[in-house]
């Protein structure tokens, strides 16, 4: 996608997992200021999420997992969700396809809510025996400095016809 667009770029995945989500232990060494909570049962910190904005469905967002169950439930099924066929979609037949998932019943709510309760009261944490968010990999993007590949390579023949016009669409 980078390259179609005329950015260079790469995946990358050598940065702590931790650190990157602010459980580093070191005030001045941030991240991307994730809450994280420790536990002596737990060998590693738990990022459970950016209040307000990247929120993981467990406490202490959430008061317990029947609410985390509910929340979750309306994400998926009520305004804007991917299943509610009010939901604008790329397809001629949108909301058929997102109205053919079959809301969740109270009965199958309850069961989860149960289970996931169960879970975060056996091991202090929502899902059990890992992360409560996780981080793989990154992104990394930039434009190109198409003189540097010029100069060291073969001009024009290092890059793609996207990144030498990149920067006209750019503006």
């Amino acid at each position: 996608m980078l390259q179609a667009m005329g950015l260079g770029g790469w995946m990358y995945d050598g940065i702590d997992r931790h650190t990157i989500l602010g459980a580093s232990g070191d005030p001045a060494v941030p991240g991307l200021g994730f809450r994280y909570d420790t536990d002596e049962r737990w060998s590693l910190p738990n990022p459970r999420g950016l209040q307000g904005d990247f929120e993981g469905y467990c406490p202490p967002h959430y008061k317990n997992m029947r609410d985390a169950t509910e929340a979750l439930t309306k994400r998926k099924f009520g305004e804007g969700g991917v299943y509610n066929p009010n939901t604008p979609g790329a397809r001629n037949d949108s909301p058929k396809v997102r109205g053919s998932a079959a809301p969740y019943t109270e009965e199958f709510k309850e069961c989860v809510a149960l289970q996931a309760q169960y879970i975060y009261d056996t091991y202090g944490k929502f899902p059990g025996t890992i992360q409560s968010i996780f981080c793989f990999m990154y992104v990394q993007a930039q434009h190109l400095d198409l003189d540097f590949y010029d100069h060291y390579f073969k001009p024009e023949v290092a890059y793609l016809t996207t990144h030498k016009e990149h920067m006209e669409k750019w503006r």
